[in-house]
């Protein structure tokens, strides 16, 4: 029997750990795999039906999906509104399944079907455009370049969410990126030149908008209610998208999704037309307690005859669900940011897109995150120095809605998008400004769980197995800290804490009970021996079957002092801080333990050059301490 020297990885660096073998001494470095990830990384499927005795979902094609994918079911549309040509149009009268979501794991996949290990949590009716997106999954993950949501496309019900999960560390080195990927705003289209004065004027709130001979009203933008052709232009907000400016010259609201975006601006003229028929603001919804989970709304369409429209309504922000142990930031951003409206010469301008949805369900945060989910702003009008006439800009989207398992240490915003400015006006020649406004406040939501089942389907053999994602043990101010994920706590009853004691012989030291929302567990041995400390973590079963961990050592060496390395991550310059007895020998391993660089250390803090090394992580050792060090 010989002894053997083994790091392995932990939340807070790396640890010693001893591990009793029966071959030759060797140091070996233990590494979860890092994967480069960027672009569009989900894939998305349209569900054709939904079987929930069988936890069955139809998909037009399983391409891509495999057993044991992890998955988020999600229903983009479907509510009821009032369809009254009147102040009334477009309110929610029910949001029916619109905005239900679960998170599911593939048990069998048969042809164009594919079934679950859990029965479903919600009801789903897949006329209101229903999608599985498969989730990107990783054991730690870099993102080297922007990760991105594909676009929502109302005609195939898909895209417009970027989905993660990564069990150990994410990092970025790049942005993601969900900006104006959720419901789209009113097409911009130039009407005929006609337009009415009271008593004719186009003062309904629902029109054909691809009518243009006249338009009577500009598109409406998308949101929650699929709109009928008859429905699509005038100035009513459908839900939470902003209404479209009516004939003539009336900008589009902006968007919504948790609160309410801005209102429109309205015709003020004295010369031409005169008609002040703005486009309302997009309507707040509910999310039933974080239950229901939407894309920002689409900004509303302003009116145009002839004048200049430079882009269409602002798109609403997408969906970003994040299940994480820790993220380095690195001051990059996590955005669901809506769309800005598109501004206008001499006609209506365009409403804002509302901010999206963010979900983040993450252990650490490290390294000043950044994450947005602002409301668009309202485009811009510029008047053009027209003797009497006065044109309405754009209205603010809202902002949309973070969600966080625990508190963030980064920044986050949730502003609503500022209205859109009226320029070059004749403020002699034309009445008084009807301006535009700012769309509301998002929200922000700590301590809270995502959707998903933990009843068993009876239609899938066997339970979804166990797993335990990095259980460690290290040491935290003189004592040992040991962390553990569980994925799919559903099955489990309690934990056990069991460590070696003298007579090598397994004692608990600790029971904590299990949570069917509780992904991430924690606990700390207050007492560890000098020397050698033996852990596993017994995991029961709600059926009393055991599971074991792997087993965990950790050294524990009182006198033993500590370095830290910054920045990290790092390029090819880093700083070492600590009180290490000198002289000391800096040593940097690779990933498969060799030995690439060392240097002599006279001192205990110094800015050290190292060679060109590929992006990945590293281990640097010095004396008997190690850390991670991740270069980009």
């Amino acid at each position: 029997m010989k002894s053997q020297l083994v790091y392995i990885k932990s939340g807070n660096g790396y640890i010693h750990l001893i591990v009793t073998l029966l071959f030759s001494i060797q140091v070996i470095f233990c590494f979860s795999q890092t994967t480069n990830i960027s672009g569009v990384v989900n894939t998305y499927h349209s569900v054709i039906e939904v079987i929930p005795a069988k936890a069955c979902l139809r998909l037009n094609s399983t391409a891509g999906l495999s057993l044991y994918d992890k998955v988020l079911l999600i229903q983009m549309k479907g509510a009821s509104i009032v369809t009254n040509n009147n102040s009334g149009f477009g309110d929610t009268t029910a949001l029916n399944n619109a905005g239900n979501y679960e998170l599911a794991t593939i048990c069998n996949i048969i042809g164009d079907s594919v079934f679950m290990f859990y029965n479903f949590l919600n009801s789903y009716t897949v006329s209101g455009k229903v999608q599985l997106v498969k989730i990107a999954q990783y054991n730690n993950a870099l993102v080297t370049d922007t990760l991105k949501a594909a676009a929502w496309n109302n005609s195939t019900g898909r895209g417009g969410v970027i989905a993660l999960f990564v069990p150990g560390s994410l990092t970025l080195n790049a942005p993601i990126f969900a900006d104006g990927t959720g419901f789209t705003g009113g097409t911009f289209v130039k009407s005929g030149d006609g337009c009415f004065n009271s008593p004719f004027d186009a003062t309904g709130y629902k029109y054909n908008a691809s009518i243009t001979n006249p338009q009577d009203g500009a598109y409406k933008g998308e949101n929650i209610y699929e709109l009928a052709s008859t429905e699509t232009g005038g100035r009513g907000a459908p839900a939470n998208g902003g209404g479209g400016g009516n004939n003539h010259n009336n900008g589009g609201g902006g968007g919504a999704n948790l609160s309410t975006g801005g209102m429109g601006g309205g015709n003020s003229s004295t010369n031409g037309c005169t008609s002040n028929l703005r486009g309302l603001a997009g309507k707040a919804l509910s999310s039933w307690g974080g239950k229901k989970i939407f894309f920002g709304g689409g900004g509303g369409a302003g009116h145009s005859n002839g004048g200049l429209v430079v882009a269409d309504a602002g798109d609403g922000g997408g969906i970003i669900f994040i299940w994480t142990t820790s993220i380095f930031g690195n001051g990059y951003k996590i955005s669901a940011n809506g769309g800005t409206g598109g501004a206008a010469i001499s006609d209506g301008a365009c409403g804002g897109g509302a901010g999206g949805t963010i979900i983040m369900t993450v252990t650490n945060y490290s390294g000043l995150e950044i994450i947005q989910a602002k409301g668009g702003n309202g485009g811009g009008t510029n008047d053009n120095g027209n003797a009497g006439r006065c044109y309405g800009a754009g209205g603010g989207g809202s902002g949309g809605v973070i969600y966080f398992s625990n508190a963030s240490s980064g920044t986050t915003s949730i502003t609503g998008g500022a209205a859109g400015i009226e320029s070059s006006r004749d403020v002699a020649g034309c009445a008084a400004a009807v301006p535009p406004g700012s769309g509301s406040n998002g929200t922000v939501i700590t301590n809270y769980s995502f959707s998903r089942s933990f009843t068993p389907a009876t239609y899938c053999t066997g339970a979804l197995p166990i797993t335990i994602e990095n259980f460690d043990a290290h040491i935290v101010q003189k004592k040992v800290q040991l962390d553990w994920l569980i994925p799919d706590p559903g099955q489990i009853a309690y934990f056990e804490i069991e460590k070696l004691n003298p007579n090598d012989q397994w004692e608990s030291i600790k029971t904590i009970p299990a949570s069917t929302q509780t992904q991430n567990y924690s606990t700390t041995d207050n007492d560890p021996a000098p020397g050698k400390n033996t852990y596993r973590l017994k995991i029961t079963e709600v059926n009393n079957k055991i599971t074991y961990s792997a087993i965990r050592q950790v050294y524990f060496d009182l006198n033993a002092s500590d370095f830290n390395i910054y920045p990290n991550p790092a390029k090819n310059r880093i700083t070492i801080t600590s009180g290490f007895n000198t002289p000391a020998l800096m040593q940097v391993f690779d990933h498969a333990g060799k030995i690439i660089y060392k240097q002599g250390l006279l001192q205990n803090q110094l800015s050290i050059d190292l060679p060109s090394f590929s992006p990945g992580i590293y281990i640097v050792r010095i004396n008997d301490k190690v850390k991670k060090l991740v270069i980009h």
